[in-house]
C-alpha cells in the first residue's frame, strides 16, 4: 500500500530515508535492548498484582473483586499514559519520553510498596499505569524506526516483547523467593533499582534517525518558506480513521485478553486445581518461558510469511488452546495448553505492535500508535473487574473460555488491513 500524499508539504516530505540511510546494526539492536529492558521491568512491575493477588488481597483485607476493580483503575492510567506517551514522543522525541516514562512507573512502584492503605495503593497504582505504558507506546515505534525493513518485526516485537515476557519471569521469581522471606512490599519497593540502571542506558542510545531527520526537514521548510508548518491533525489524513478502527479492534483483543487472563492466572489455578499460590506462581513462570519463544516465532514468521497470515494463524492458535485450558479438568492439560495460551500472547503481541507502528509517518507515529493502542486499552479496563466479578459469580472457567472469542477481533482486523511486511517504512505508511 503506496503512501497517501495530504496537502501540508511538511507532513509529505519523505524521502526514502530507508534507502538513503544506513543505520549500524549495533544502534538498531541497542535501541531495541534499551526499549525492551525497560518494557521488561514494566512486566515486572505491573504484574505484581496478578501474581500476587491472593497474598495482597490477604494483606489489604479485600476481596479478589476489588483487587480487579484496583487492576481496572491501574489500566485506566495505562490507558492515559499510552496516549500521553504517544504524543509526547512526537513532540519531544524517543528516547527523553522514555527516560520520563521509566522514572515515573519506578517511583511509584516502590512507592506503592510502602503503603498499606488501599485508597494510597489504588492511587499509586493508577500512576504506575501511566508511566508503565510509555515503555510500548514510545518503544515500539522508536525500535521499528531504527530496524531493517526484512527483520523489524524480530526486533520491534520479537526482542521488545521476549523481555518483557523475561521481565514477567523476575516478577515471578521475586514472589517465589522474596515473598516468603521479607514480604509483598519489598517486590515493590526494588522496583527503583532496574528503572534507574535502565534509564541510566537510554541516556547512552541515540534518538531515532528517522526522527531526527523529519525534525530537521520540517525545520529546514519553516527556515526556506519563513512560516509555521503546524502539525495536521491525525483524523484528518486520508486513510487515518480506516487504520486507527483496524489498530482498536487489534488492541482490543490484545488488551482485554492479556489482562483478564493474566491478573487472575494464578487465582484460576489455585481456584480449578487446588494449587497453592507458590505453585500456581511456578507454572505461570513456566508458560512465560514459552512466550518468550513463542514471541520470536510469531514475529520472525511475520517477516518471511507476512503479517497478516501469520496474525491470523496465530489468533486461531489462541482460540483453540484457550478453549481446551478453560474446559480441561486435568492438571496436565492445563499446564501444556495453558502454556500455548500464554505463550501465543506473545505471538500476537509481537506482531501488532511491529504492525502497528508501520501505519504513520514519522511525526505522527507516537501519536497514531498511542491512539490506536489507547483505544484497546479503553476496553481493557473492564476487563480485570469483568474477571473477578465472572470468577465470583459464575466460577473461574466461564470467564477464561469467553475470552476466546476476543481473537475473533484479530483475525477480522488482519483480513481488512494491509500487508506491511519487508517493505520500508516510507512505503507503508501514510501522513
Amino acid at each position: 500500500m503506496k503512501a497517501i500524499a495530504i496537502p501540508d508539504a511538511a507532513m509529505t516530505a519523505a524521502p526514502p530515508v530507508g534507502t538513503r540511510l544506513h543505520i549500524p546494526f549495533r544502534e538498531a539492536f541497542l535501541v531495541a535492548l534499551a526499549a525492551g529492558l525497560g518494557y521488561g521491568f514494566d512486566a515486572y512491575a505491573v504484574n505484581l498484582l496478578g501474581l500476587l493477588a491472593p497474598t495482597i488481597a490477604n494483606d489489604l483485607g479485600v476481596t479478589v473483586k476489588t483487587i480487579g476493580l484496583i487492576g481496572s483503575i491501574f489500566l485506566v492510567g495505562y490507558t492515559i499514559g499510552t496516549v500521553g506517551f504517544g504524543i509526547l514522543a512526537d513532540r519531544i522525541g524517543r528516547r527523553d519520553a522514555l527516560g520520563y516514562s521509566i522514572i515515573l512507573y519506578g517511583i511509584t512502584t516502590a512507592l506503592g510498596g510502602m503503603t498499606k492503605s488501599v485508597g494510597w495503593f489504588t492511587f499509586l497504582r493508577f500512576l504506575t499505569g501511566i508511566g508503565g505504558a510509555g515503555e510500548l507506546a514510545v518503544g515500539a515505534p522508536y525500535t521499528a524506526e531504527m530496524w531493517p525493513a526484512r527483520w523489524r518485526a524480530l526486533g520491534t516485537g520479537g526482542v521488545m516483547f521476549s523481555l518483557y515476557s523475561l521481565g514477567y519471569i523476575g516478577c515471578a521469581l521475586a514472589a517465589l523467593y522474596i515473598v516468603p522471606r521479607w514480604g509483598w512490599q519489598t517486590t515493590f519497593i526494588f522496583a527503583i533499582v532496574p528503572a534507574l540502571l535502565v534509564f541510566a542506558l537510554r541516556r547512552m542510545i541515540q534518538e531515532s534517525v528517522r526522527y531526527k531527520h523529519a525534525r530537521e526537514e520540517l525545520q529546514k521548510l519553516t527556515e526556506e518558506e519563513k512560516r509555521r508548518h503546524p502539525k495536521v491533525s491525525i483524523w484528518k489524513i486520508p486513510g487515518a480513521k480506516r487504520r486507527i478502527v483496524l489498530g482498536w479492534m487489534i488492541y482490543t483483543a490484545n488488551a482485554c485478553g492479556y489482562w483478564g487472563i493474566t491478573v487472575f492466572l494464578t487465582v484460576y489455578q489455585v481456584r480449578v486445581f487446588h494449587l497453592s499460590p507458590a505453585d500456581a506462581i511456578f507454572n505461570a513462570m513456566l508458560f512465560y518461558i514459552v512466550q518468550v519463544v513463542l514471541s520470536y516465532v510469531g514475529t520472525a514468521l511475520s517477516d518471511v510469511w507476512g503479517r497478516r497470515p501469520a496474525a491470523i494463524l496465530g489468533a486461531l492458535i489462541m482460540i483453540t488452546s484457550t478453549v481446551i485450558a478453560a474446559l480441561t479438568n486435568s492438571i496436565q492439560m492445563f499446564l501444556v495448553f495453558g502454556g500455548i495460551m500464554i505463550g501465543m500472547l506473545g505471538w500476537l503481541w509481537g506482531v501488532s505492535d511491529t504492525y502497528m507502528s508501520e501505519f504513520f509517518h514519522t511525526a505522527q507515529r507516537g501519536t497514531g500508535f498511542g491512539i490506536m493502542v489507547g483505544g484497546g486499552r479503553t476496553m481493557s479496563i473492564f476487563a480485570p473487574f469483568l474477571f473477578g466479578w465472572g470468577i465470583e459469580a459464575f466460577g473461574p472457567t466461564v470467564p477464561l473460555l469467553a475470552s476466546a472469542g476476543l481473537w475473533i477481533l484479530t483475525i477480522v482486523a488482519y483480513a481488512m488491513g494491509p500487508e506491511t511486511h519487508r517493505r520500508e517504512l516510507e512505503d507503508v505508511q501514510i501522513g
